[in-house]
């Protein structure tokens, strides 16, 4: 596994709690997908969600189009940015809105303001 600094530095996962990070099998798309999509899972693969979906992680990583199951990083449980996270449900990307965002507490993550590494105090 990585250092963790790499999860805090890409921006999505905020350091305030202990993050659970893992790998997760992609769903094959035709759309390339970013670091902040929050995804659903069904028969053991991940895809992106939309507001009426239910989520079950955040991806980590870009990942690339795909015409097979691809292995990326997922947020499981843990802090994330709001500001970060992005519905990608349909062909364009866009800010997830509040509908969406209000179901993640339920899975275990937990959307915050803003981020903060360890420079914001030294």
């Amino acid at each position: 596994m990585k250092e963790m600094q790499i999860y805090f530095d890409r921006g999505v996962v905020h350091p305030g709690h202990p993050p659970v990070i893992m790998m997760g099998q992609m769903k094959a798309e035709t759309k390339a997908l970013k670091a902040g999509t929050i995804l659903t899972l069904a028969d053991g693969v991940y895809s992106a969600v939309g507001s009426s979906g239910a989520p079950a992680a955040v991806l980590l990583e870009d990942v690339e189009a795909h015409t097979k199951v691809v292995t990326a990083e997922i947020i499981r449980h843990g802090m994330v940015v709001r500001s970060r996270l992005l519905d990608h449900s349909t062909a364009a990307e866009k800010l997830a809105e509040d509908a969406l965002v209000n179901k993640l507490s339920a899975t275990g993550l937990y959307p915050v303001q803003g981020g903060w590494t360890d420079s914001n105090f030294r």
